[in-house]
C-alpha cells in the first residue's frame, strides 16, 4: 500500500492561463471548498509552489467539474528551475480526468520514488473553465499489507420514522472507510527508519496525528509493477488516518492496523 503524508510546508496555489476565484481553496485541505477557474482559452495551469525541496510521491486533483476524459499533464519544478520543465514519470503525462462511482471527478498521479525533490508542480488541464476542490501534493511511503483489507461506504444520513411510520431522511454526503492490517515486519520498519524518507510505522503515525490529511492507496500497481490507473482511482482515499496500537509479535517482529476515513469533495 502507498500512504501519502506531509504536504510541503508553506504551499501556495496559483492559476496561470485563466482567471481564478478562491485559489487558496486548492490547497486548504478541504475538497468541498472550491476554486473557480474561468476565461482560459482551452486550457489552464494549476500551480502549487513551496520553499523547501520535498520528495513528492502522490499528487491528486479532486472535485473537478471538467468532463471525464479531459487531458492532463503534470510537470515539476526543481530548485533552480525556471518554470516547470521536469518530466515526472509515472502516469504524469498520460492521466485523464476520471469519473468516480460517487459522481465526483478526480485525477491521481503516483510518481517514481527516485525523482529529484521538488519545489513546485504544474497541472495543465485541457479545459478553460471548471471548478477544482483540492490539489493534493504529498510525500509517500510504501508499506506491505495483509490481503484481507476492506473498504466500505459510510452513509451518515439521518433517518427517523414519522407518526405514520414513514421515513424522514436528511441526506448527507457519503464517504469511504478503509481498514487495513500491515504485514508483520521487523524492528527497522516498525521503529527504526526502515521506510522511505527515513520513516517508520511509528513516525508515520505521528505524522498523521491531529487529523492531518493523508492518502491511502491499497491497490495501484499491476503484477508487472506498472501503474494500474483504474485501481489507483477506485481505491485511493484522501482524508484522515488513525494508527492502531502496534503489537509485539515476538523477537523483533511487530504488527499494526490502520484505518482511513475519506474527506470527499462536493
Amino acid at each position: 500500500m502507498l500512504i501519502g503524508y506531509g504536504q510541503p510546508a508553506g504551499i501556495t496555489a496559483t492559476v496561470n492561463g485563466a482567471a481564478v476565484v478562491n485559489a487558496a481553496a486548492l490547497v486548504d485541505g478541504h475538497p468541498a471548498s472550491i476554486a473557480r477557474i474561468s476565461g482560459g482559452t482551452g486550457s489552464a495551469n494549476l500551480r502549487a509552489d513551496w520553499a523547501g525541496a520535498a520528495p513528492i510521491r502522490i499528487v491528486g486533483a479532486l472535485g473537478l467539474t471538467c468532463a471525464a476524459g479531459t487531458t492532463l499533464t503534470l510537470t515539476g519544478k526543481r530548485s533552480g528551475d525556471s518554470g516547470y520543465p521536469y518530466a515526472l514519470g509515472g502516469n504524469a503525462a498520460t492521466q485523464t480526468v476520471v469519473e468516480l462511482p460517487d459522481g465526483s471527478r478526480a485525477a491521481w498521479f503516483v510518481l517514481p520514488a527516485d525523482n529529484t525533490p521538488l519545489v513546485g508542480l504544474q497541472l495543465t488541464v485541457g479545459a478553460g473553465a471548471f471548478d477544482a476542490g483540492e490539489l493534493v501534493v504529498m510525500r509517500g511511503v510504501e508499506v506491505a499489507i495483509k490481503g484481507d483489507w476492506e473498504i466500505e461506504r459510510v452513509d451518515p444520513s439521518l433517518v427517523s420514522r414519522t407518526i405514520a411510520s414513514g421515513l424522514h431522511t436528511v441526506a448527507r454526503r457519503t464517504y469511504r472507510r478503509l481498514k487495513v492490517g500491515f504485514t508483520p515486519d521487523g524492528l527497522a520498519q516498525a521503529r527504526a527508519a526502515g521506510l522511505a524518507n527515513g520513516m517508520s510505522w511509528e513516525t508515520l503515525g505521528v505524522a498523521v496525528t491531529g487529523a492531518a490529511r493523508a492518502i491511502a492507496v491499497p491497490r495501484w500497481k499491476t503484477l508487472a509493477a506498472e501503474i494500474d490507473a483504474a485501481e489507483l482511482h477506485r481505491t485511493a482515499v484522501y482524508g484522515r488516518a488513525a494508527a492502531g496500537a502496534m503489537g509485539h509479535l515476538g523477537a523483533d517482529y511487530y504488527g499494526v492496523a490502520w484505518s482511513f476515513e475519506e474527506v470527499p469533495p462536493l
